[in-house]
């Protein structure tokens, strides 16, 4: 009986699909039927990783939004899914950005549109 030879390769997949979460398919036969993923979610494969830079106070914000949630009976917020839900929930807005010259210009705009 012949045995089945599995490579680094074929186990892990290489480097360059690691590194940027490549999709690999498995033969026909050995893909589960998986339930499809609703629209709002994007698959983790339509991810892609973003730096954001931010000051002392605007990190101290996104903290204390996320430890509210972990003492107030529920699960600690990663930073990243904090600004990723509010990044959803931004484009279901009518901001209107064109021919914004700075950032306080920006800002008035988004406050304008949260109605603050």
């Amino acid at each position: 009986m012949k045995r089945a030879k599995i490579t680094e390769e074929l186990a892990y997949g290489s480097a360059v699909e690691r590194l940027t979460g490549g999709d690999r398919t498995a033969p026909a036969a050995e893909t589960p039927k998986a339930a499809p993923a609703p629209a709002a979610e994007p698959t983790k494969s339509a991810m892609i990783k973003l730096s954001v830079f931010l000051n002392r106070e605007e990190d101290a914000f996104l903290e204390s939004l996320a430890a509210t949630a972990k003492f107030s009976g529920g699960k600690k917020l990663s930073k990243t899914k904090l600004i990723e839900a509010m990044v959803r929930t931004f484009r279901k807005t009518n901001l209107d950005v064109r021919g914004v010259k700075d950032y306080q210009e920006l800002l008035t705009r988004i406050a304008a549109q949260l109605q603050i």
